[in-house]
Order: structure tokens, then sequence, then C-alpha cells
């Protein structure tokens, strides 16, 4: 099938510009196993736990937010090399592949690839570069139920800079705004606010539908994991889940299992601030 008679002259005026950058990226992401799973997350759905978990495997890959230096507008990325980079940085040790992407990182990862991959003319609807670029991969996707606990969290986090926690002080962890070692007194300052709590919940709606028409449309049928089902449960069966969905030799006894080293920030402030704001509710 020809590429879109508009999007062929994209590719062809930057080929003229870069060489061989559209053919090459279109060889990156056709090579074997260049990403066999993608997390698709909201901030604060509970996915760093799962990644966490994927990374302690050592059969997952090494999933992160590779995308994150692609927010904004900084022309000076060069997307084949940071392709490459994110490919070997992603690659486990027995070479599976894994990425974890956010719902609003996906505007920012489709307009850098626009014009850098050959993407058919069925392909021009939503997010189509995305889709193009992780044709090969699984999709997982974190999705927490209770939008208002997730809102709180977000705006919890905000208020502290604090996004994730280890137990001890002497362990070290991927994730970013990390506090070392759990104390429950970190977000005593933390304030209130049930107007940023209210718009934290409509984002995190938006994103939900972003990701749900983004699979719908591309007819991506991803294995769905509820966070509060894998954080109550206190066993990792979300990884046998995520096994059997991407066909990897995955198992373990109570002896073998991963050991986390995050643990959950939400305490009593948390419950508090969920009460206040249903009763807020009702005062609108």
């Amino acid at each position: 099938m020809q590429p879109c008679k508009g999007l062929r002259h994209l590719q062809e005026s930057y080929a003229v510009r870069s060489g061989t950058a559209v053919m090459e990226i279109d060889q990156l992401r056709a090579e074997p196993g260049f990403m066999n799973l993608v997390i698709a997350a909201t901030q604060r759905c509970g996915s760093t736990m799962i990644l966490e978990d994927l990374r302690n495997a050592c059969v997952f890959g090494m999933p992160e937010e590779y995308f994150i230096p692609w927010y904004g507008n900084d022309s000076r990325i060069n997307i084949q090399s940071s392709l490459h980079a994110i490919a070997r940085k992603s690659r486990g040790p027995n070479d599976f592949n894994s990425v974890k992407i956010m719902a609003d990182q996906l505007k920012h990862i489709e307009k850098k690839l626009s014009g850098q991959l050959s993407v058919s003319c069925d392909e021009q609807r939503f997010m189509p570069n995305v889709a193009a670029l992780f044709k090969e991969a699984k999709w997982v996707f974190i999705q927490r139920k209770d939008v208002l606990r997730q809102a709180i969290s977000r705006h919890m986090s905000a208020e502290t800079n604090v996004n994730h926690a280890t137990q001890s002080v002497d362990e070290s962890h991927f994730a970013g705004n990390l506090m070392k070692g759990y104390s429950s007194s970190y977000n005593e300052n933390a304030q209130y606010s049930f107007e940023k709590i209210k718009k934290h919940c409509q984002n995190i709606v938006l994103e939900n539908i972003t990701w749900s028409n983004f699979f719908a449309i591309h007819a991506i049928k991803p294995l769905t994991l509820s966070y509060e089902v894998f954080s109550a449960s206190g066993n990792y069966d979300h990884l046998l889940a995520i096994a059997k969905f991407v066909g990897s030799d995955f198992n373990f006894d109570d002896h073998s299992r991963p050991k986390r080293k995050m643990v959950k920030l939400s305490n009593s402030k948390n419950d508090d601030w969920y009460l206040r704001f249903l009763c807020d509710i009702n005062q609108v």
C-alpha cells in the first residue's frame, strides 16, 4: 500500500535533508525484538510498581519512561539516535525490550515521529506514527479504577515533590522524585485543594479516553491490569498474566519471587482528603 500523498511529500522532503533517516527508522522498528512490550499508563496509576516487578523478573526487559526527553519542542533531539538508545537501554539479558508510555506523552511522541515513518493511507488516523512504531509490540494497560484516589495521589505528589519511596534509606531505585526511607510524616505540610483535585480527576478521565480510543482505532487488544487488584493481592499473579500474554517463559516460587523495594506512599492524609472531597462535592 502506497503512503498518502501528503505524508510521502513530507518523507521525501525529510529524506533530502537527512539522507536515509526515514528508511533507517523503518528498518529499526522492523528488527525482530525492537520492542516486545509497551506499558500504557497514566500518572499515579501504580505502573511504577509493575515496572519494578518486570525489571526484577529479568525476562521482561528494562522498562522505564524513556520518552520523557521527547516532551516539549526541543528540536535538538535526534529521533533516530534516540530510538536506538531506547532500544538498547530497554533490552534485558534475554534480548526482550519493554518501555512505558504515559497518555500525556503520546502527542509528543507522535509529533516527533511525524514524517519519519512510512505510514500507509489506512493508518492516517489517531496517533498513526505511534501505532506504526510499536506495531509488533504487545500492550499492557495499567488502569486505576478509583479515579478520585488517583487524583488525590497526583495532588499529593505535586505538594510534596515525592512520587515514590523505598522502605530503607540504603536502597536505590530507578524511579524519579524518590524518597529513600519512607516516613509517614512526609506529607504533613501538604495543602488540600478541591479545585486542583477536581482538575486532576478531569485529566485522568481524558487520559483514559485517549488510551481506550488509541487501542480501539488501531485494533490493539491490550492486557488490562487493575491497580486495585494487583496491589491488594500481595502476590505476583500479574507477572504470570503478562508472561502468558507475551509468550515469555517465566515462573517463580515463594523463594525466588522478585523482591520489591517500593512501598506505598498513601497514608491517613489521603483518606482524609478523599472524604473531604466527597463532602465538598455536595457544596458545589
